[in-house]
């Protein structure tokens, strides 16, 4: 009796969970179907939508309404039209870098696609991710300052606030070119250059009393720093290649820099760069060191370098933190220097430091000078050339020679 209660009771139970196994699987099948037409309508290639997951579709999907929401801030349709013509892959090949868009959470709201280029890492690996995953842990809180707009900051009337600074990125690049895995990754010094937009809403949200806040972003130009050691071209006649301990001072300097800037490589010796910047330029370079000591690369902006015998020259240095393979710890500084202009203002002396050169000739004539007198004086001292080995000795006729002059 008990048994034929309960065999009813157990196939409504099954019953029950095969129905809900069905309306599962048919909520996921028009999930995957709902997910999968999204992902057909994403501006990506149909081979590279094939092989996204869920996921992933979720991820670009909103990275690329967050994208257009950037584009159409402040830009009519011609101009985007304009805009979309010309932005092709030229313009991404005269770039030395690629082109980040960051929202003020830290999310990549977009990457142009020749980023795989420089990190070894795609387009699809990073849009939609936050960028903290791939920062170093010790830029992190400076780039957080920098992705927010503070409250009172002034703003310029185009919605504009410029932004200059490096920060650390992982690479899954070797020197050699290949690929590792991202566990592998190494931190590459990216020089990022660009702009804080600020994006209006221009339509309201049905039924909402509260319009919707203004959202910022940041959209920057990020160029690696080159790495000496993987420089493949000859550095050409305008640059030369200086070696400094890590005060600056100077422990090797190519030979061009007698053209270029009028001083002996071996005058430079033991001098530091801070002898030769401009007054007006110290504070920045001195910034700029700092910033190399702290992580390991930096690019300068342009400043002036003091030429010999008065003038300068205007500069920009590509610096490098040359680390010890077996105690990481730095050992120098190799500069790649490009001069940007001839010597300017050469008649202006700006430092005591250029009148080396001119107390070194005043020395040399000094010299000559006594040399003179001493002929004068004592001409049988210089009555014999100064013979090498199997010459024969030659006696010089001084005295005839000084009768002829009297």
């Amino acid at each position: 009796m008990a048994a034929a209660v309960r065999a009813p009771l157990v196939r409504v139970a099954e019953q029950r969970k095969e129905r809900s196994r069905d309306a599962a699987r048919s909520r996921r099948g028009k999930e995957t179907e709902v997910l999968y037409e999204l992902g057909r309508q994403l501006p990506l290639p149909r081979a590279v939508i094939s092989h996204l997951d869920k996921a992933s579709i979720m991820r670009v999907a909103v990275s690329y309404l967050r994208l257009r929401r950037v584009v159409e801030a402040g830009t009519t349709r011609s101009a985007r039209a304009d805009l979309d013509s010309q932005f092709d892959g030229f313009l991404l090949r005269a770039l030395d870098g690629f082109i980040m868009v960051l929202s003020e959470e830290g999310d990549i709201v977009y990457l142009s696609e020749n980023v795989d280029r420089y990190l070894g890492l795609t387009q699809l690996d990073l849009v939609g991710h936050s960028v903290f995953e791939f920062v170093h842990p010790c830029d992190e809180e400076e780039l957080k300052d920098l992705v927010t707009l503070q409250q009172g900051m002034p703003v310029k009337q185009d919605g504009h606030t410029e932004r200059d600074f490096f920060m650390r990125m992982k690479s899954t690049l070797s020197s050699r070119g290949r690929t590792v895995a991202i566990k592998s990754a190494t931190w590459k010094v990216l020089h990022c250059t660009g702009h804080m937009k600020r994006c209006e809403v221009s339509s309201k949200i049905p039924d909402c009393e509260f319009p919707e806040s203004p959202m910022s972003f940041l959209v920057m130009i990020c160029e690696p720093i080159p790495h000496p050691s993987t420089i493949e071209m000859a550095l050409d006649t305008k640059t030369f290649l200086s070696r400094h301990s890590l005060d600056m001072k100077f422990t090797h300097c190519d030979q061009k820099i007698t053209d270029l800037i009028g001083y002996h490589p071996k005058a430079m010796l033991g001098h530091t760069s801070y002898e030769f910047y401009h007054s007006l330029d110290f504070n920045h370079m001195t910034k700029t060191h700092r910033t190399l000591l702290s992580k390991g690369q930096v690019t300068s902006d342009h400043y002036r370098f003091l030429a010999n015998n008065g003038g300068y020259v205007w500069l920009k240095t590509q610096a490098t933190a040359i680390y010890n393979s077996k105690n990481s710890r730095p050992e120098c500084i190799v500069c790649i220097n490009f001069v940007l202009s001839a010597v300017l203002e050469d008649t202006v002396i700006f430092s005591l430091d250029q009148t080396r050169g001119i107390r070194e000739l005043a020395a040399d004539l000094g010299k000559s000078q006594d040399l003179l007198t001493q002929w004068n004086d004592n001409p049988e001292k210089l009555e014999e050339l100064a013979p090498t080995p199997g010459d024969t000795i030659v006696p010089l006729e001084l005295t005839g020679t000084r009768g002829a002059q009297r």
